[in-house]
């Protein structure tokens, strides 16, 4: 019967299953990429089990054995139905108590599953010491460009090619600007971004380069660790450039807000403007929300604050390797990679 397991063992098997058994809250603020949620405990028993635990740890635990007796069939025969295709590790908080006792009663019934050593806690340990001591020893070309010259949808474009990408805002669940939140249902919280990126990155760690979008330091709510945020900036710089109307045309399509609260999130982000746009601007702006004068907006919003924000994104400011016109994205992608395969393997031939 399977035991205690390592994080880099759970890792290094070939068709496992993680199952953190902790509290739905608990694993929206950070879990093991693709792992199961069954929770033990819901939100409001953990906590009333928490509030018994500071008078009377025997009591809690006693609440705890009544709150989670009615609900261990159904988790023994979710975690029974997984096992018959996959390796369970099951997890919790610290690889005590919670995921110890459905390991026992597993155990019992002849179930085999490991208990991740150290739980979650373990893992964020072991993500964060791998992205401090990442080494980043290829060359990384970066996507740089005004709002709505499409440097995602060619990045994507590029990936369906075969090249090796990492789309960073993708991960963080933001395209990095004032209203990169619009389109994105779910937040993503910086222990989930490092994880995922950790896995992207072993994903690629064969490749002879890497392809991103130039980002900043922080991306939404989530921040990139320095060795990637030194990287990109000292990477080899690619110019996506198109006219004004073609980028307000994507950004119509990306922005466009479908609903009421759509529409809140568009007025409370430009209202946040009024420091850099000074009152009459930002009224003007406003009026044109409310008429839905979607098209007059995002024009305004890139000839009076984007364009301005983003001037490293123009010839000048930046020693850039390629400038490439992205009107036609399939086009732009197919000369980025030309260029970008020429150019490693003039690099490799040194």
């Amino acid at each position: 019967m399977p035991g205690q397991i390592t994080i880099k063992e759970a890792l290094e098997l070939p068709n496992v299953v993680f199952i953190d058994v902790r509290s739905p809250g608990e694993y929206r603020r950070g879990s093991i990429p693709g792992s199961i949620n069954v929770p033990l405990f819901y939100d409001e028993e953990r906590e009333i089990i928490g509030l018994v635990y500071r008078k009377d740890e025997q009591q809690a635990r006693l609440k705890g054995l009544s709150l989670a007796a009615p609900k261990l069939p159904g988790i023994i025969e979710k975690i029974k139905a997984l096992s018959l295709e996959k390796i369970p590790v099951l997890y919790c908080w610290r690889g005590g108590m919670r995921s110890q006792s459905i390991q026992n009663v597993l155990e019992m019934l002849d179930i085999p599953a490991y208990r991740l050593e150290g739980g979650y806690k373990a893992y964020r340990r072991f993500i964060l010491n791998q992205l401090l001591s990442y080494e980043l020893n290829k060359p990384l070309f970066v996507l740089n460009g005004l709002t709505g010259t499409g440097k995602t949808e060619v990045l994507h474009i590029l990936e369906g090619m075969g090249c090796p990408c990492i789309d960073l805002e993708g991960l963080a669940c933001h395209r990095g600007s004032l209203f990169g939140h619009l389109g994105f249902k779910e937040v993503r919280y910086q222990k989930d971004f490092d994880a995922l990126l950790w896995n992207r990155l072993e994903e690629l760690k064969d490749a002879d380069y890497l392809i991103v979008e130039g980002e900043g330091k922080r991306i939404g709510s989530v921040y990139q660790p320095d060795f990637l945020f030194k990287a990109i900036q000292e990477g080899q710089h690619i110019l996506l450039v198109a006219p004004l109307e073609n980028r307000v045309e994507r950004l119509l399509k990306e922005y466009t807000p479908t609903g009421d609260s759509e529409k809140k999130k568009v007025e409370e982000s430009l209202l946040s403007l009024q420091k850099y746009l000074g009152k009459k601007t930002l009224d003007q702006l406003l009026s044109l929300l409310r008429e839905e004068n979607y098209r007059e907006l995002v024009r305004q919003l890139c000839l009076l604050y984007y364009d301005r924000l983003y001037g490293d994104s123009k010839p000048g400011k930046t020693d850039f390797v390629l400038t490439v016109e992205s009107s036609d994205p399939v086009k732009a992608a197919g000369q980025i990679k030309d260029f970008v395969l020429r150019a490693v393997k003039l690099q490799y031939s040194y």
